[in-house]
């Protein structure tokens, strides 16, 4: 054997499989023989990993808008990523799955993107929505979209690049786009979306050209995630939790999950701890109202998380399920990462970098022009067991848009 070129293919996948996403793409950048064997195994299983934080833009770091900076927990450094258009500086983030985030352009258009491979999926136009009309000009541009609410009530206008503030709550996949071996198409996947007006549902399945919306007018919905048994769940305002079947036939089914839990003015995340128990989290934001003095131009902290609540469903022989709040250090082992990503628990035994007993959190709710530009995002780190919120590293609060979000890195 003259050199690593040489190589048995066997070997080489074996170390890959014990390799960290970034070190997966070092590996393939070193010779030819070493990139096949990259490809052969892009399949294979990775070891276990922290998210990513997706940076907001800044121009020292990224001078196009055509890369992003995603921050590793675990190198404590960041990593610019080339990124296909439409420009990565002007999407907004309004979910992130499976390594996949869901991003809506400046035309208010939803894509799926993998930032590591720049592969992207375009989902079903805003326009198949049936209360959403698109005003175009002569070229067939968007120039202004219109919000119908109702009969009685006259269309709210909005430019192409506003809408996507106030329509997009939330979005999750149900697993990562896949190419068949016969078609170039995507497929395997479906998108479930929290919208407005009223935080409704909507779907759309790999290869649908609309979005479908499910009916549930007296319900609000504020989470959304795809449980280990491949099922939605959904989390409504009052704690109430529903399993969907989107694959029984044209009208979605669903099935109660867990009971209201009762009314808290804050925002509410559901997470699926690795063995399948479900945990409610709360989280309480205070006003700060206090100016950044950071150049280019002053900035604004409207409000900073101070309170974190978790909650367990637990099975009562009397009671049926029933929640509890969650007390003492149980979650020791696991780290919750919450925001406008798909909410997740990630193992600290094989992620030393991370802290148990913790919430990573990025700032989420209802987004709007203002605060996603002029507004330093709630971003960090909350231990349980202290009750505080402190930096979570490698975020500068001088730059702010786009809003950071988590983001599982992967190749497939």
């Amino acid at each position: 054997m003259n050199a690593w070129s040489d190589l048995p293919m066997d070997l080489l996948g074996s170390i890959l499989e014990r390799l960290p996403v970034a070190d997966r793409i070092r590996f393939a950048a070193v010779c030819s023989s070493w990139r096949s064997a990259s490809g052969a195994h892009l399949g294979c299983p990775s070891p276990p990993q922290s998210p990513w934080l997706m940076l907001p833009f800044n121009p020292a770091f990224t001078p196009t808008g055509s890369a992003a900076a995603f921050f590793s927990l675990a190198d404590r450094k960041a990593y610019r990523l080339p990124l296909p258009d439409p420009p990565v500086s002007d999407r907004l983030v309004v979910g992130s799955s499976h390594g996949w985030l869901v991003t809506a352009d400046a035309d208010s258009e939803l894509h799926l993107l993998n930032p590591l491979t720049g592969e992207q999926v375009r989902l079903p136009s805003i326009t198949t929505f049936p209360f959403v009309d698109a005003v175009r000009d002569k070229r067939g541009r968007v120039t202004r979209y219109s919000l119908c609410f109702g009969d009685d009530i006259p269309p709210e206008p909005f430019e192409p690049d506003r809408l996507r503030y106030f329509f997009y709550e939330k979005a999750v996949l149900s697993s990562p786009p896949s190419h068949s071996s016969s078609s170039s198409s995507w497929g395997g996947y479906t998108v479930m979306l929290i919208h407005n007006p009223l935080f409704g549902l909507a779907f759309a399945r790999a290869g649908d050209d609309s979005w479908t919306l499910i009916d549930t007018p007296s319900l609000y919905w504020v989470d959304a995630i795809c449980s280990s048994s491949g099922q939605f769940l959904t989390l409504g305002c009052m704690g109430r939790v529903e399993a969907w079947d989107l694959d029984g036939g044209p009208l979605p089914a669903s099935t109660l999950v867990a009971p209201r839990l009762g009314f808290d003015d804050c925002s509410k995340y559901l997470v699926e701890l690795p063995r399948g128990q479900l945990l409610q989290v709360h989280r309480w934001k205070d006003p700060v109202q206090s100016k950044c003095k950071w150049e280019p131009r002053p900035l604004y902290m409207e409000c900073v998380t101070t309170r974190v609540k978790v909650f367990r469903l637990k099975v009562d022989d009397a009671k049926g399920c029933v929640w509890v709040e969650n007390e003492g250090d149980n979650l020791q082992e696991f780290a919750l990462f919450l925001g406008k990503n798909s909410s997740m628990c990630v193992e600290v035994r094989g992620c030393p970098e991370l802290r148990g007993n913790c919430v990573y959190l990025t700032d989420d709710g209802s987004w709007s022009y203002e605060k996603c530009h002029e507004v330093v995002p709630d971003v960090g780190v909350f231990d349980l067991k202290e009750k505080s919120l402190k930096p979570c590293g490698g975020y500068n609060f001088q730059w702010i848009w786009p809003p950071p979000a988590w983001v599982i890195p992967t190749v497939t």
